[in-house]
């Protein structure tokens, strides 16, 4: 094939396509009714029927004049040209696809009924009634299409009995052979459109379906890898849908569990103090009820286990063609977010050490109980004795207990309308409604008995008190508290005194609990200490201190495990331990007036004379005076009390240690003269 003959096709096909596209774009009104439009096989069938009408009528008119001598029949047709040009034109100029199909069909009844009065049953005429009921369906709707056949069909019926007595048998011939392919074509061409059109729209309907099943599995995709759990209800409550968290949420294995349950009653059954939840009562119905949407945080879901959690909801309402037909809800097990929320709801209205109220919560809501209905108020001020020591010596954990301790007394006194607050470290305020200052001092009297006996560590539990009462609504409970207030600093201060000598008995007493070779020896220190001093001929103000600090020298080993107070051989770490005793026995001394003039000699009565010793490695007679004499003393009855050897050979031993360490562990002025003076007190 030549490259001319080539051309020559292309162009031949170029022409034909476009023939083809002017045919398309002048039976779909200029292209206005796409293959999209559920109207475009209609519309090209109104544009087909009232186009070939037009023709066939016209071809007709010819037709029923020059072969047929039908002048009557050509006027009926040319009716039908006039009526078919005016519809057409009407279509194309307004789109109205109804007007056009009823006109449509309106003047193929018309031309049918005048063509079968014209020709009765001549020329098998009647063949012309094949075409009217595909058209009238295809283009009318159903209802509309039954109305028309069924109107025409009785006139036909009229028709055929009013005439039929005076018919004679049609003649077959030319004319009715014309009659009967004409119609019959028409039919057969009417079917092939009609089996066209069905197959485009299962083509397209089954398009739909795949991009229904393909949108439904995307939906399901992105529902199932939502966080958060959503399900769908009918207007009975019935499950339609739920994504995969709402199952696993839910406790459940699979969506078969619950779709078409009653979500109401599967999950929103009881609320969450156990009563019943009416369905009246639920907020998700209101999304189909009243048709609003609910957002709600307050309530539980029930699991399949039969264990409830806090979720959050929101229901709208799933509205379709104008009218809801169930619910959408999504929600979200909040349960941990809710116990964070309580947590910090506490925190905020609760101290964590002791469960009372704190000082915030206690300044919050002290005017709901500052009212006149519970005068008199009596205010209780309270402040824990020795917790710095305790924190101090013992540590923050030891502090802590004697802190829960002490509010666990003030809670068993007080009673139930009675507030009690911790409003700092160690300080506690008692609000008492409807308490008089008598009452109130009976109160503080209870404290005070649940104080006496209690401990922490080697501490013993104390608290100082002052009460002031309010007792007429004019009175600033501000005022009252700063009154309560200054009389417990005053109670503490009155009693400063004993309540430091408690705490140093307490501490004494526990160690020498602990091991009762350390009361004996701190009794024998003590007495041998006042000796020396006397032999060294020291003032009585000394030999009173050489005294005391020879008895509180190891008061520091409270902090330490009974096991390594009996042991003879320490371990390293165990002698770190133990060496750190002199500093705990100087921060005990210190802390109160009565012993702070002690705290120094106590805390250098392990240094040596060489310098060797601890904690500070303090040499010669940079050593405290005192402490040197308890150095002396302290070691010789450490070594005469070591051992099962009778008390003569164990003085001689005790005494060989002093001598030679005399210069080197001990001063040789102070070790001497106390060997002197064992030694002349056996003569």
């Amino acid at each position: 094939m030549t490259a001319i003959q080539m051309t020559a096709r292309i162009e031949d096909g170029r022409d034909m396509k476009n023939k083809f596209h002017c045919i398309d774009k002048y039976l779909t009104n200029n292209g206005r009714f796409d293959g999209s439009d559920f109207l475009y096989r209609k519309v090209y069938l109104i544009n087909a029927i009232l186009t070939i009408m037009l023709i066939i009528c016209l071809f007709f008119v010819v037709v029923d004049i020059v072969l047929f001598k039908m002048y009557t029949a050509a006027m009926v047709n040319a009716a039908a040209v006039f009526l078919a040009l005016l519809t057409l034109i009407y279509f194309k100029k307004t789109n109205k696809y109804k007007p056009a199909a009823y006109i449509s069909v309106a003047i193929l009844v018309i031309c049918l009924a005048s063509f079968f009065e014209i020709t009765q049953n001549k020329h098998y005429a009647f063949y012309w009634l094949s075409i009217l009921p595909p058209i009238t369906y295809f283009l009318l709707e159903r209802n509309a299409a039954r109305i028309v056949l069924g109107l025409f069909g009785s006139y036909m019926l009229y028709f055929i009995l009013y005439n039929s007595t005076t018919w004679s048998p049609a003649e077959f011939d030319a004319q009715s052979l014309f009659n009967i392919l004409g119609a019959t074509l028409s039919l057969v061409l009417m079917i092939a459109y009609y089996e066209k059109s069905r197959k485009e729209t299962w083509a397209e309907l089954n398009k739909t379906i795949v991009q229904l099943v393909e949108s439904k599995e995307d939906l399901n995709l992105i529902l199932d890898s939502s966080a958060e759990a959503i399900y769908g209800i009918d207007l009975n409550g019935n499950c339609i849908f739920c994504n995969n968290s709402c199952i696993e949420m839910l406790g459940y294995s699979d969506q078969s569990e619950l779709l078409g349950k009653n979500m109401h009653r599967q999950i929103h059954h009881t609320r969450r103090d156990g009563t019943s939840f009416p369905t009246d009562d639920c907020r998700i119905f209101r999304a189909f009820i009243k048709g609003e949407g609910s957002h709600v945080e307050d309530e539980v879901f029930w699991r399949a286990d039969g264990t409830s959690f806090d979720v959050e909801y929101f229901s709208y309402p799933q509205i379709k063609n104008g009218k809801i037909t169930g619910a959408v809800i999504t929600f979200m097990d909040i349960s941990e977010r809710k116990q964070k929320e309580a947590k910090i709801q506490y925190l905020n209205c609760y101290d964590t050490l002791t469960g009372l109220h704190n000082r915030r919560c206690f300044e919050e809501n002290r005017n709901k109980i500052d009212i006149p209905d519970n005068l008199p108020l009596s205010v209780i001020f309270a402040d824990i004795n020795g917790l710095k020591m305790t924190n101090d010596i013992f540590g923050h954990t030891a502090g802590d207990e004697l802190i829960k301790k002490s509010s666990e007394i003030l809670q068993q006194v007080s009673r139930k309308n009675d507030v009690v607050a911790r409003v700092g470290g160690d300080e506690f305020i008692i609000l008492l409604p409807n308490t008089t200052g008598e009452n109130a001092e009976k109160i503080i009297t209870r404290i005070k008995s649940g104080f006496a006996d209690a401990h922490i560590e080697a501490i013993k539990c104390s608290i100082s008190l002052g009460l002031d009462t309010k007792r007429s609504p004019d009175q600033s409970l501000d005022e009252i508290i700063a009154n309560a207030e200054n009389a417990m600093y005053k109670d503490k201060t009155m009693n400063r005194k004993t309540i430091n000598k408690d705490i140093i008995d307490t501490i004494i007493e526990t160690l020498h609990a602990k091991n009762p070779g350390e009361k004996q020896h701190s009794i024998t220190v003590s007495e041998l200490c006042s000796d020396v001093g006397t032999a060294l001929h020291l003032p009585e103000n000394d030999i009173s201190k050489l005294k005391r600090a020879g008895y509180l020298h190891d008061i520091g080993k409270i902090v330490l495990d009974e096991g390594i107070l009996i042991k003879d051989t320490l371990s390293d770490e165990e002698l770190e331990k133990m060496q750190q005793h002199s500093a705990v026995g100087y921060r005990i001394l210190s802390l109160f007036d009565d012993t702070l003039d002690l705290a120094e000699y106590v805390y250098g009565h392990h240094e040596r004379w060489d310098g060797a010793g601890y904690p500070q490695g303090l040499k010669g007679e940079q050593i405290p005076l005192l402490s040197r004499i308890i150095t002396v003393v302290e070691t010789y009855d450490r070594v005469l009390n070591r051992g099962e050897l009778p008390l003569k050979d164990r003085k001689l031993a005790a005494l060989d240690v002093i001598k030679n360490g005399a210069g080197t562990q001990f001063d040789l002025q102070i070790a001497e003269l106390f060997v002197q003076m064992i030694n002349s007190e056996e003569v």
